[in-house]
């Protein structure tokens, strides 16, 4: 039973690492652009 839980634990684990990974270069890009459309467009 212990196994069972440890390994959705590490699937858990595994899956918010990557969400932080996603999010946070979703979040640079967005910067990105907004930033070099304050640059151009302005």
């Amino acid at each position: 039973m212990s196994n069972k839980i440890d390994k959705e634990t590490q699937e858990h684990k595994l899956f918010y690492e990557n969400f932080l990974k996603y999010t946070t270069y979703s979040t640079v890009i967005v910067i990105a652009i907004v930033a070099l459309m304050a640059i151009f467009l302005v």
